[in-house]
């Protein structure tokens, strides 16, 4: 079983070995500051890069596909949902942007009013994300909110 682990500063994606923590392989001659990372059902690996502000779409083995999103706000978190689509955290937009998994057209942009650093889905199809200033050296605490339900 592997783990996959984004490093910002080294710009990579990490394939680690559970059981031993040993680094298996590296990949992501693409990114510059990749942050959130998330497995897509076709077995595709997203990550949001926000050193190119954009979302960059690598095969299971690591092999670069295609860019989603054009220019996006500090992609933080990133998930993706059973039909594909592509939740993406934008830190300094407030907002929570959905794209279109294969196109990475916008399919929707859905203002959190505060800044998003993760995003999840729901089983029931509720667009959850962390929100507030809650990174290290801030004095204000994050909150979780249940923004909506994409159908």
């Amino acid at each position: 079983t592997t783990v996959l682990v984004t490093e910002y500063f080294a710009a990579r994606v990490v394939r680690l070995d559970l059981r031993s923590g040993a680094i298996i392989g590296t990949f992501g001659e693409t990114l510059r500051n990749p942050r959130g990372i998330a497995l897509a059902p076709s077995g595709e690996i997203v990550v949001a890069d926000q050193g190119t502000q954009l979302v960059q779409v690598y095969n299971n083995k690591g092999k670069w596909l295609r860019t989603l999103g054009g220019e996006l706000q500090f992609p933080d978190g990133v998930c993706v949902d059973g039909s594909g689509r592509v939740f993406v955290a934008e830190y300094a937009a407030g907002a929570i942007k959905v794209l279109d998994g294969t196109s990475g057209n916008v399919l929707a942009t859905i203002k959190v009013g505060a800044l998003p650093a993760s995003v999840l889905i729901t089983s029931k199809g509720e667009i959850v994300a962390s929100v507030g200033n809650g990174r290290e050296g801030s004095d204000s605490k994050g909150w979780l909110v249940v923004m909506e339900r994409m159908h």
